[in-house]
């Protein structure tokens, strides 16, 4: 029996702690106090702070004890405090009311500026700046771009012309010729390496375009002297410059060698027509017309291939009768060649000209000859 006494005691003291646990967890949970108007809840008791942790925050809080708010108990501002259940005595916990006097205190709020800023991207000036590249604009290629490219191709003739269409017959023929010729360097590797039969008509080819544009530039006065005596193109005896004096009645030859001539075909035969005029300005008297002036008719000189150089022989004789002193020579070669049979005059670039001083009756004695052409009429 006393066994038995024993277990009832021990199974009753279980029913105890266990009763006494879940009445516990049964009980409301604790009540807080309501949201308010200002912004802050007062400061929380020591078992608040411990039950809920603290929330970090920007706003710094202080107190104003100057304004108060009296805030009137209701039901929701009671606070159940829990009492520990007996667990010993299996008796239940009491629920103890406590109302809440205490007014609600107004919150100030300071905001004040946080240090801690956004980071910015560090500039590394060892670095250098680097720009995103833009694709250039394509452009279509020149015609002559292309037919360089066919021409290394080795395409047909028939391509190759038909790039060339826009061009006018002149052009088209220059272009293409000197493309060929750039071909060909390009494919044989240069001067050096080509050969003496390619280089022979690659100079032909240019020698033609040369012959066929030579009519359209400027007519120029290449060489242009006094001289003791001419022979031939490039074989005369000239005088010198610094002692070029006659005496009157003494004959005066000039060597002219002329560059950029053109010649017409007529039949197997080539012709070059060019005209030479010239006058004699005295140094003394400059606003009077020229002393001397002569002028040539158009003169026809027939070879049997196209002129590339010619020269002329202008000479005349200093009047008995002309006083000493300073001249200059200016003379004018024309190229009538292309000329209509009608026309009467030239355009500009079918013209040349240049000066010459001399002295008449003794040698000159001055340092410079410049001064006598610059000071000659237009």
């Amino acid at each position: 029996m006393r066994g038995c006494r024993g277990l009832s005691i021990q199974t009753i003291g279980l029913v105890s702690c266990l009763l006494a646990g879940c009445l516990q967890h049964t009980l409301p949970p604790e009540v807080r106090m309501p949201p308010s108007n200002v912004s802050k809840p007062p400061r929380r008791t020591n078992t608040e702070e411990e039950g809920q942790p603290s929330s970090s925050s920007d706003y710094q809080v202080s107190r104003t004890p100057t304004i108060k708010l009296d805030v009137q108990p209701t039901a929701a501002t009671e606070t159940i405090a829990e009492k520990p259940a007996n667990a010993s005595k299996g008796k239940q916990p009491k629920k103890s009311v406590e109302v809440a006097e205490k007014p609600a205190e107004a919150a100030e709020m300071h905001i004040e500026p946080s240090d801690v800023s956004s980071p910015k991207p560090s500039a590394d000036p060892s670095e250098p700046h680097r720009e995103t590249p833009v694709a250039p604009l394509s452009r279509p290629e020149a015609p002559s771009v292309q037919v360089l490219r066919a021409l290394l191709d080795h395409r047909s003739e028939e391509e190759i012309n038909e790039q060339l269409q826009g061009y006018d017959p002149i052009t088209r023929e220059a272009m293409l010729t000197l493309l060929m010729s750039i071909a060909q360097l390009q494919q044989s590797g240069g001067v050096e390496r080509m050969s003496a039969r390619d280089l022979a008509a690659c100079m032909d080819r240019l020698h033609t375009l040369t012959a066929s544009m030579r009519g359209r530039a400027q007519l120029i006065l290449e060489r242009m002297c006094f001289c003791r005596s001419i022979k031939n193109f490039g074989d005369y005896t000239p005088l010198s410059p610094e002692n070029v004096s006659f005496q009157p009645g003494e004959v005066v030859h000039i060597y002219v060698q002329v560059r950029n001539i053109s010649s017409r075909r007529l039949r197997d035969k080539y012709v070059t027509v060019l005209k030479g005029r010239f006058e004699i300005s005295d140094e003394n008297n400059r606003e009077k017309p020229p002393t001397i002036t002569w002028a040539s008719q158009p003169r026809e000189d027939v070879s049997a291939s196209p002129r590339q150089d010619y020269y002329i022989n202008f000479q005349f004789r200093v009047p008995l009768n002309c006083p000493a002193g300073l001249y200059t020579i200016r003379i004018f070669v024309e190229d009538w060649t292309n000329s209509p049979p009608e026309a009467k005059d030239v355009p500009e670039s079918r013209i040349a000209q240049r000066t010459l001083d001399f002295r008449v009756g003794g040698a000159i004695a001055r340092p410079s000859r410049a001064r006598i052409a610059d000071a000659a009429p237009p």
